[in-house]
């Protein structure tokens, strides 16, 4: 059976809510894995510098952002449950929807206004903050569609072209936000196209929302309870959630999915989620080239959900997201070996001096932006020993001015840079500063990154920067995979009149696992450095997969059944 099968009708409201996808996107793509955790690390080290202490923990930017996702989707996590009993009995699920998004929405618009507060940084996490709450509400509500719009033998397709449409709506704008943000960059207006850009993911969200909203109809709920107080209401989630715990028996493959998806998703979510951060905090990829990248990841994405779908034909649904999984943990171990290049040629080191004619002549410095900490730091290099004054480009200095900036780049435990001094008696003499993005210092896996560098990225001549192209191809190709296949699963196992109910405990295992994998990292990085928090995340994939092979999906389809038929039955 396909698509094209079915009436005219049916085909657009397929389309109808393939376009949410299309719609919401934006926020994942430019939001939480593009544009805004970049702002997020500029602003906050703007206020902070690299990082804060708070209540004895040191928090770094990708840190605080990973804080910010927990507590925002727990507090979905434990809200959908008590909606989705609501969503059933009463047709409130497109009026969900549309509050959702509208919060989403217009707290993604007013991240533009921080700039003009004094304290912008807590501004552009608190509007994330109720954005991605936005985003997370609406996503449990628009998934719980998916088993009253298709047949059963169609929600893998179904599922699959949902998210299709998202990486290639979500890519098209991010698309638009590159050309401006490149054409923009290193002038007067970047921060104000940074801030327009954000706030356009707003309205492009609620926009293609309404064609959504418009079409797809409400699901039929038999017998729907009308008229309740807000006390009635309240009671009603509860009897109804006490009577699904006390069944829960009867739907045993569906708690060891959930399970299983709570551990895997947390992986997935979690490296995703600080994808961008970690790109600028610990690698120094600048916010363009990670942008184009994240592009990459769209476009491939849209092409491996379609190819997973039809891989799920030939090997079935739960064996396909078992590969899928397989791959993601082979992705992560690779992403942690991703490291740059430490400086090689002279027009590679922030700081370049060549000797003439007594003197050491400066010929390059690192770029500093008028309001950059750095340019602070560059005017104490010297400070109290003779040279007193900022150094630039064409700036001459002595031997002991030049040994002093040589011995500041080597020695400070905030150095971020590098220095090559060529001629004279310091001829040859380089450094790079402890903070500089090559540096990887003693981490306990910080042996894996190194041995690719030697073995692997030196070899073939990969600067960073392509070695996470190689790795936004890689995750493209099964990004969209697994989470088409990890939804259109759910859907087969699901009730269809419980939808929303079940699919707010697939959200609950989804939101909290977004809470205790960024938790997690939070933890680990904060006592150790950030490629060891990956790996912990990493090893919430490993179980989870694990897991994942103990489900029976047929029993679980049964299950389904039998209480659709008792259900039936009871009207």
């Amino acid at each position: 059976m396909q698509i094209s099968d079915l009436s005219k009708r049916k085909q657009k409201i397929i389309k109808a809510w393939c376009m949410y996808d299309w719609a919401n996107s934006a926020f994942a793509t430019s939001g939480v894995a593009a544009i805004f955790p970049i702002y997020f690390v500029a602003v906050f080290q703007d206020a902070f510098g690299d990082e804060a202490s708070f209540l004895g923990m040191t928090f770094t930017p990708t840190s605080t952002w990973s804080f910010g996702i927990a507590i925002s989707t727990a507090l979905v996590a434990f809200a959908s449950p008590i909606l989705g009993v609501l969503a059933d009995r009463i047709p409130i699920k497109k009026t969900l929807l549309l509050i959702y998004t509208f919060i989403g929405s217009l707290f993604t618009i007013l991240v533009f206004f921080g700039v003009y507060t004094n304290f912008n940084w807590a501004w552009v996490m608190g509007s994330f903050f109720m954005g991605n709450i936005g985003f997370a509400g609406a996503i449990v509500i628009y998934n719980s569609f998916l088993p009253n719009i298709a047949p059963d033998e169609l929600q893998d397709d179904v599922s699959g072209i949902g998210f299709a449409y998202g990486y290639v709506g979500g890519g098209l704008l991010l698309l638009m936000h590159a050309v401006l943000i490149f054409i923009f960059q290193d002038t007067s207006s970047e921060d104000l196209i940074t801030r327009l850009s954000i706030s356009s993911i707003g309205l492009w969200w609620f926009g293609w929302s309404i064609w959504t909203l418009r079409v797809i109809p409400e699901p039929k709920i038999e017998k729907p309870i009308v008229n309740l107080r807000i006390s009635q209401v309240l009671n009603l989630s509860v009897q109804e959630l006490s009577k699904t715990a006390k069944n829960i028996k009867k739907f045993k493959s569906m708690m060891l999915y959930l399970g299983s998806y709570l551990l895997f998703n947390d992986g997935i979510q979690t490296i995703l989620a600080i994808a961008g951060a970690y790109a600028a905090d610990t690698l120094g990829l600048p916010l363009m080239f990670a942008v184009v990248t994240i592009l990459l990841v769209q476009f491939t994405a849209a092409i491996g959900s379609l190819m997973f779908n039809k891989l799920s034909r030939i090997i079935n649904t739960k064996n396909a997201l078992l590969l899928s999984l397989i791959i993601w943990t082979v992705i992560v171990i690779f992403a942690i070996s991703i490291t740059p290049l430490k400086p090689n040629k002279i027009s590679e080191f922030d700081y370049n001096i060549s000797y003439s004619s007594g003197q050491y002549i400066v010929d390059n410095v690192p770029s500093f932006d008028s309001d950059n900490k750095s340019v602070n730091w560059n005017k104490l290099i010297l400070e109290n020993k003779i040279y007193t004054k900022s150094i630039n480009i064409g700036d001459s200095l002595t031997l002991i001015e030049a040994n002093n900036l040589l011995t500041f780049v080597s020695n400070n435990k905030n150095s971020e840079y590098s220095i090559i001094i060529t001629g004279g008696q310091l001829d040859n003499m380089q450094s790079v500063g402890d903070k500089h993005p090559s540096s990887l210092g003693k981490g306990s896996i910080d042996w894996w990154p190194n041995f690719m560098r030697e073995n692997v990225w030196y070899p073939l001549g990969l600067s960073v920067e392509y070695q996470w192209l190689l790795l936004g191809t890689a995750v493209g190709l099964v990004m969209g995979g697994s989470q088409a296949l990890a939804r259109s699963l759910f859907s087969k196992i699901t009730p269809k009149h419980r939808t929303a109910e079940f699919f707010s405990f697939f959200g609950f295992a989804g939101k909290a696992s977004s809470v205790i994998g960024p938790m997690i990292f939070v933890a680990v990085s904060s006592a150790m450095d950030a490629r060891v928090a990956i790996m912990a995340v990493c090893l919430l994939i490993i179980v989870g997969t694990i897991s994942l092979k103990l489900v029976n999906v047929e029993d679980g389809i049964k299950a389904a059944k039998n209480d659709e038929d008792l259900y039936i039955k009871s009207l």
